[in-house]
């Protein structure tokens, strides 16, 4: 666990940075979030490396250290991983992974009318995403357009901003841990 917080602290802090740099509002940005989103279940929660609640959205943010060239398979639920030794293996997408979380965060967050988007970005060092991926799926260096994109999506759609403070409060107090700012 010490090594996931260890990566989430980069993460959330960049997450952070360009929270800040975008919004005039407040922003909440979490890392080592814990929902429980199926209590009394054998798999009750989920850990989200970075949690980042704005005035255009929430989204669920983890990061992965894949090694190799990450592209589609027959299935949504997987991708397929080639490593620099030509071997390919079969991994569960993180978008697959993050569901729960999603389906959770949606159901809690309804009466706020707010986007919610799971998001996975890969170590650029180590990995090339195949362009016909997910836009969810991202290399570090795409984050910042991603987060760009949302933003201008949201004001486009003529909504109000949200009140980011008070739907990380509510989020807070349906969170097994809330983790660390």
């Amino acid at each position: 666990m010490t090594h996931r917080r260890h990566v989430s602290l980069a993460l959330t802090r960049r997450v952070a940075s360009i929270m800040k740099e975008m919004s005039d509002g407040a922003c909440v940005v979490r890392r080592g979030v814990i929902l429980e989103h199926a209590p009394g279940t054998r798999n009750p929660v989920t850990w989200v490396d970075c949690l980042a609640v704005s005035a255009f959205g929430v989204f669920v943010i983890d990061q992965y250290d894949w090694m190799g060239t990450v592209t589609r398979s027959t299935t949504d639920d997987e991708l397929l991983v080639r490593e620099g030794s030509g071997v390919v293996c079969a991994r569960t997408s993180p978008l697959r992974r993050a569901k729960p979380a999603l389906r959770h965060l949606r159901s809690i967050l309804g009466e706020f009318n707010c986007p919610i988007d799971g998001i996975a970005v890969f170590v650029d060092l180590y990995c090339t995403l195949d362009p016909r991926l997910p836009e969810t799926l991202l290399q570090g260096s795409e984050l910042h357009h991603f987060m760009r994109t949302r933003l201008n999506r949201f004001r486009g759609g003529h909504c109000r901003f949200l009140d980011a403070r008070m739907i990380a409060t509510h989020v807070q107090s349906r969170c097994a841990d809330w983790g660390r700012g």
